[in-house]
């Protein structure tokens, strides 16, 4: 079967739709512990970004025992001291061309709300048919399957028609562990290579898979 044939993709956000790594995650998390006299290696903060937010600040919180470390981020984050993200290129006519062949756009996300700002600003939020971001319905996190069986029941589509599209190894484990396809984005804020059906450098290739 090939990428055409899908029915259902559901896309991470930060690092697939949006380049986020260096624009909002690292940034506001450097400002934060700046705050506090604090100035780590910024391949060591997105060592530990590529986790979750969450796990990055509980990290640093321990390390220089910082407990209003996330309040100060969260204050960064809320001020928005930092530029908002950019879609990558060609991420508008991949979704437009999903939509036209009759498919599904869904999100699947471990960014909290702040997610519905970024998209707006980037005027993609008409592009998806459900946003799942953490707590929706009580979902287990990545590479759990929970919210990727959900979509696929919601919906009517198989396993064998559905993608899971993103730039990191819980991404698409979430997907095999739904018995769905995957499909890697590889970008250079993440240097892996996990198991996939499909594996793109940019949107373009993707957008002649779906021709």
């Amino acid at each position: 079967m090939n990428l055409k044939e899908m029915k259902l993709f559901i896309w991470d956000f930060d690092g697939t739709l949006m380049d986020t790594y260096p624009v909002t995650f690292s940034a506001y998390l450097r400002l934060a512990l700046a705050d506090f006299g604090y100035d780590p290696p910024e391949a060591e903060i997105m060592e530990k970004m590529l986790v979750n937010v969450g796990h990055a600040i509980s990290y640093y919180t321990e390390r220089y025992h910082l407990p209003q470390l996330r309040e100060r981020y969260k204050f960064h984050e809320a001020k928005g001291a930092v530029a908002m993200p950019k879609a990558y290129p060609q991420v508008v006519e991949v979704l437009d061309r999903v939509h036209e062949r009759g498919g599904i756009n869904c999100i699947y996300t471990h960014r909290d709300a702040t997610v519905f700002p970024m998209l707006e600003h980037g005027q993609l939020t008409e592009k998806f048919d459900e946003i799942i971001v953490p707590g929706h319905e009580g979902f287990a996190v990545k590479p759990a399957p929970d919210a990727v069986i959900y979509l696929m029941k919601k919906y009517g589509i198989a396993p064998e028609e559905t993608v899971m599209v993103g730039d990191r190894a819980c991404d698409l484990e979430s997907g095999q562990n739904a018995g769905c396809r995957t499909l890697h984005l590889l970008t250079p804020a993440v240097p892996q290579y996990p198991p996939c059906d499909w594996r793109i450098e940019n949107f373009g290739q993707m957008l002649d898979m779906l021709k």
